[in-house]
């Protein structure tokens, strides 16, 4: 089968990756794969064996684009063309239309999300999709206009490079947190407020903010921030690290403060090395479906700074129910493996294939 996967940016956040693996997926189970990026593309590696279309030097507008996608998508004879993220779905949903080869769109974020202006605009030109592929429920059921084969197919997990294996009471009194600077999506904000007042009572507590790709000025406002609450000696904003599972191990609890995710990544590889997690019970429901609360992690409600607060209390005043929520977090592992997830995306493309 041959497959041409369509994106606008490869960068080092979640879909983009994911799309990555993919790719990667499907070619090493033998099929003939093509990726394709539309804009900017940062210093990401792509897999050498992957053949890739760059379209981010080509002077052409939209429409430019999409006849130039059409002419290689016809010449290539593509069985199925997979799109990430919404500036690839409504590519790919219009350079298939009319052509053999059958569209499949693939939302990775919140479509709830308030000002998603774009998305209202084009979700009703998605029922010329053939299929769509989601993370979640929730999200499958927002796109019910479309026409095709539906799939959900949650991110996988790879294994881990590192396991937390140290106790808990012996780990540094360190509170982490990775993701990039975003005061709308990931809200550090929620995160330092919360921590303000925790470090009232655990003076010997820091808070580690690890992340990159400032959103609309969102690293000033949070050093700002940082400075009112008079917490400048507890917290730091540590930039963005190329080791995130060795990184993590050596603090006592991971935190995530998103008011919405797909499925997170950061999330993911924390529970899966054994951190005791303490996340937001973030749209469209990612952090949910991975989080059995009080068994391997605790959520809060997304903004709830009181509540938050008292969790890391707690966290901190229950170091033994805390090495047993990591133990348990591992096992996330063994639910969303890469050989479950590669089968589900196997099985879905043949349906695709055979469907009219």
């Amino acid at each position: 089968m041959k497959v041409f996967l369509i994106i606008r940016y490869l960068d080092y956040s979640g879909a983009p990756k994911m799309f990555l693996w993919v790719a990667r997926s499907l070619t090493e189970r033998g099929y003939d794969v093509t990726i394709c990026t539309l804009n900017t593309s940062s210093d990401i590696k792509v897999p050498p064996n992957l053949k890739w279309i760059d379209l981010t030097q080509d002077n052409l507008g939209f429409w430019g684009k999409i006849r130039k996608l059409r002419k290689i998508i016809r010449q290539g004879e593509y069985d199925v063309s997979i799109s990430f993220l919404l500036d690839g779905n409504v590519y790919n949903t219009l350079i298939c239309y009319g052509l053999k080869t059958k569209s499949v769109i693939c939302e990775r974020n919140d479509p709830f999300k308030p000002h998603y202006y774009k998305l209202k605009f084009w979700k009703p030109w998605f029922r010329l999709a053939d299929g769509a592929v989601f993370q979640l429920p929730k999200v499958a059921d927002f796109y019910s206009n479309i026409r095709g084969p539906i799939a959900v197919i949650p991110n996988p997990i790879m294994p881990p490079s590192v396991i937390v294996e140290t106790p808990f009471v012996e780990r540094e009194n360190v509170i982490i947190t990775m993701g990039r600077m975003d005061l709308v999506q990931k809200r550090q904000d929620v995160l330092i407020k919360a921590f303000s007042e925790f470090v009232k009572d655990y003076p010997s507590y820091k808070l580690m903010i690890y992340g990159g790709s400032d959103i609309e000025g969102s690293e000033k406002k949070i050093k700002r921030l940082i400075e009112e609450l008079k917490v400048n000696d507890s917290v730091t904003l540590a930039g963005v690290t190329r080791n995130a599972a060795e990184t993590m191990k050596k603090a006592k609890i991971f935190v995530l403060t998103s008011d919405f995710e797909g499925i997170p990544n950061s999330l993911i590889e924390a529970m899966s090395i054994g951190m005791p997690c303490l996340s937001t019970d973030c749209r469209p429901g990612g952090a949910k479906l991975l989080i059995d609360n009080g068994k391997n992690g605790l959520l809060v409600p997304t903004g709830d700074i009181g509540q938050l607060t008292e969790n890391m209390r707690w966290m901190v005043e229950h170091p033994l129910e805390c090495d047993k929520m990591g133990k348990e977090a591992r096992k996330v592992v063994e639910y969303f493996s890469e050989k479950i997830t590669t089968a589900k995306w196997e099985n879905y493309l043949w349906k695709l294939k055979v469907s009219n």
